[in-house]
Formats: C-alpha cells, sequence, structure tokens
C-alpha cells in the first residue's frame, strides 16, 4: 500500500509540474534559452578568467559579443525595408501576369480549366491594394500599435535573456549547488556529469549553428552585392535561417536565391542558388564538422521538435528547435549509458603483482608490531588480484 501510495504522489507531482511548465511556458523558454547562452559563452570566460578574473571576464565577453552580432545584424539589415517593398512590388506584377495569362484562350480542355480557375479565384492587384488600403483606420492603428508592443516585447525578453545568462556565467557553482541540493545524495556526482555534459554538448551546438548562419549569410550578402542583383539581404538572411530546417531548409534557401537571381534572367537565378547551396555545404562541413567539430542532433528529433516548437512559440521555436534536439539526445544517452568496468588485462595484472610484492619487501623493513596490520592488507590485495587473474 505504501508502494501505491508513492507511486501515486509522484505521479500527480509529475503531472502537476507539467502543468505549471505550461502555464508558464513563456517564462521557462527564457529560463532555458538563457542557460543555453551562458553554455554557449562559458569557454571565453573560462579562458579569460585566469587573468581577468570571473566578473571582469563575463564583462568582456557579452560587452564584445553584443558589439559583434550589433555589427552583423547592421550590415544584414543595411536596405532590408527597401528590399522588402521592391519584393513585394515584384511579386505583385508577377501575380498581375499570371492573372492577366489566364485570359489568353487555352490551346486544350486542361489549360482551358486552370485558366478558368485562376481568373474566377485571382482578382486584379489594384484590388488587392484597395483591400489592404480600404481597412477602417482604427483597425490600422490596432495593428500598428500591435507591431509595437511585439518588437517592446522581444527586446525586454532579449535583455532578460543577456541578464540570466550572464549572472549563470558568473555564479555558476552556485546554481549547480542549488539544483543538486535537490537531489539525493548518492546521485549528486552522476547527476551533476549528466549536466555538465548536457550543458557543454548544448554549447557547442549552439555556437557552431550561430557561427554557420553569420558565415553563411554575410558571404551571400556580399556575392549577391558584388553581383548587384536587386535583393541581396533577403536570400542573405533566408539561408542563415532557413539552414537550421532539416531536409527543407537548403532547398528552400536555394528556391529564395533562384527567385532574387531570377530577376537578371533565369540562368543568373540557377547560378545564385547553387552559390546558396555551396555555401552552406561548406559552412557546414568546413566550419561545423571539421573546425568546431561539432555533433549533429538527430534530424527525426529535430523534425519533431520543429512541428511541436513551431506550433507553440512560431518563427522562434524554429530557431530553437535543434538546440533543444542536441540537448534531449545527449540527455538521453548520458541517462542510459552504462559503466562498465574495465576489463583487466595480463600487463595491468603483472604490474600489480609487482607493485604488492614491492610492498612486501618494504615491509620486512618494518618493526613487527607495525606491520601486521598491514601484511593482511597486502594479502587481501594479493587474493583480489589471483581471482582477477582467474577471471581473465
Amino acid at each position: 500500500m505504501k508502494r501505491v501510495a508513492v507511486a501515486a504522489a509522484i505521479s500527480l507531482a509529475s503531472l502537476t509540474a507539467a502543468a505549471l511548465l505550461w502555464r508558464f511556458r513563456g517564462a521557462a523558454a527564457l529560463f532555458l534559452v538563457s542557460l543555453a547562452v551562458a553554455a554557449a559563452v562559458r569557454p571565453f570566460v573560462t579562458a579569460l578568467e585566469p587573468r581577468l578574473g570571473r566578473a571582469f571576464a563575463v564583462t568582456v565577453v557579452y560587452v564584445s559579443g553584443l558589439a559583434f552580432l550589433g555589427l552583423v545584424v547592421f550590415l544584414l539589415s543595411r536596405g532590408f525595408l527597401t528590399e522588402l517593398d521592391d519584393a513585394a512590388e515584384r511579386l505583385m506584377a508577377a501575380y498581375e501576369r499570371i492573372r492577366v495569362s489566364s485570359d489568353h484562350p487555352p490551346s486544350d480542355a486542361t489549360g482551358h480549366a486552370i485558366r478558368g480557375f485562376l481568373r474566377s479565384n485571382m482578382p486584379p492587384a489594384a484590388a488587392l491594394y484597395r483591400a489592404i488600403g480600404g481597412a477602417r483606420p482604427t483597425q490600422l492603428i490596432d495593428e500598428a500599435l500591435g507591431l509595437t508592443r511585439n518588437v517592446i516585447d522581444s527586446a525586454a525578453e532579449v535583455l532578460i535573456v543577456i541578464a540570466l545568462s550572464a549572472y549563470w556565467s558568473a555564479s555558476r557553482e552556485a546554481f549547480e549547488r542549488l539544483w543538486l541540493s535537490m537531489v539525493p545524495a548518492p546521485s549528486r556526482t552522476r547527476a551533476r556529469d549528466v549536466w555538465r555534459g548536457v550543458e557543454s554538448a548544448v554549447g557547442d551546438h549552439l555556437r557552431s549553428e550561430l557561427s554557420q548562419s553569420i558565415l553563411a549569410a554575410l558571404a551571400v550578402a556580399l556575392a549577391f552585392r558584388v553581383a548587384r542583383l536587386p535583393t541581396p539581404v533577403l536570400p542573405a538572411l533566408a539561408a542563415g535561417i532557413l539552414r537550421l530546417v532539416p531536409f527543407f531548409g537548403v532547398p528552400l534557401a536555394a528556391l529564395v536565391s533562384f527567385l532574387a537571381g531570377e530577376v537578371r534572367g533565369v540562368g543568373p537565378g540557377v547560378l545564385a542558388a547553387l552559390y546558396t547551396v555551396l555555401v552552406l555545404v561548406v559552412t557546414e562541413r568546413g566550419v561545423g564538422r571539421t573546425l568546431l567539430s561539432a555533433r549533429r542532433p538527430s534530424p527525426t528529433l529535430t523534425v519533431v521538435l520543429v512541428v511541436a516548437l513551431v506550433d507553440v512559440a512560431g518563427a522562434l521555436g524554429l530557431l530553437l528547435a535543434s538546440t533543444l534536439a542536441m540537448a534531449l539526445q545527449v540527455l538521453v544517452e548520458r541517462l542510459i549509458a552504462t559503466h562498465p568496468r574495465r576489463a583487466r588485462n595480463a600487463e595491468s595484472l603483472a604490474q600489480i603483482d609487482q607493485r604488492i610484492e614491492r610492498v612486501r619487501q618494504r615491509l620486512l623493513l618494518l618493526p613487527p608490531g607495525e606491520s601486521s596490520q598491514l601484511e593482511s592488507v597486502v594479502s587481501r590485495l594479493a587474493a583480489l588480484a589471483s581471482e582477477a587473474r582467474r577471471a581473465t
């Protein structure tokens, strides 16, 4: 009866914890993201700590990191709004060409059906503009205010993540002691090893993914600017973000680059797509696998998490899916890992016998009263060595 009560209590506590995490999933997500950021910057803090001290090392790492990311954002966002407006105009022009082409007489029955469907379901582009521009002023104001609130909320969340990650970096031992105090004493060593293994893997993965995305985006933006394409920033951002999507990320990034280059013709569009694919492959194999030696999470697990997190957190879930997949994969590997005893070979057993014999020779130099207890310990060690030799 006692076991049933304990099992019921554990189940109820687990369900309560899951319900609380779901209820406060926003705060939990910020907490987990801050831990991941702290894990990503920890090697830099550890390298500078012996010379600068932990507090100053954390300050230097975070200030320089924010300055670098700000520079990257500035370089990639130059002309972003102009390109977005230009892309929207080109999209509407293509839409109008498709709609107008449906008015031409078809050559067969299938073409007649397709053109009839397009003609009946595609209003003129001017009607779409009027529908958008004819919205009520109060509705437009509400949308503008909603966008402003979203931007302010996102900026506040970024500041919270930076502040929390800086605190975790500066107080790593205190945080570990806090949560390890809730673990039974015999399991604390293994829990700490599992935690540090997951933390190290997540940090390596996050540094690798961020480095690859930044390099890919900069390489695509620079090449497209040199080629004088009208929209170099949009395909660069697409390459840096879509590469995080398993299976479909690289084809989608290539498609965006093709559309950006197709303005100059089909040939330049194909070259732009091939260049994007080449950049993504080189960054993954050259930077991710060779220079940073980072592991790749399971693609199947990543896809499952992409579907789940995009439904819950939108674009942020898409960006964090691979990192969470890496954490879960390493956690499961660490939890189910077994630690068998290393097999004793003949050489190691011979060395043990030699050490036992040397100890016996030294015991002969001691007075009989002092060496009696040590002789029993040495005899027991010799017996254990003999059992190990028979077992092998």
